[in-house]
């Protein structure tokens, strides 16, 4: 019979950490997102245009998606390499 390897599951220090990176690089990130971006729909702000409002969401939304995802990859990787330790 096959011996299953039991994975402990993450401490709550470990994700209250990986939450506490998550939140620090994205707020230095959209920093100069913020900079860049929305002065390109100054108008559409103003203007309260749906379409524009969607688009910046977008933008954002996507920004978001990578950057969560290349922070969880780091953090499952750190994680692998600590078991193979």
């Amino acid at each position: 019979m096959e011996k299953v390897a039991k994975i402990k599951p993450e401490s709550r220090l470990k994700s209250l950490f990986e939450s506490v990176i998550d939140i620090v690089i994205g707020f230095l990130f959209y920093l100069p997102v913020n900079f860049f971006v929305l002065p390109l729909f100054v108008d559409v702000i103003a203007n309260q245009d749906f379409i524009g409002m969607l688009t910046i969401s977008l933008i954002f939304t996507s920004i978001a998606l990578v950057r969560k995802f290349t922070i969880r990859r780091w953090f499952e990787n750190m994680k692998a390499q600590s078991r193979l330790s």
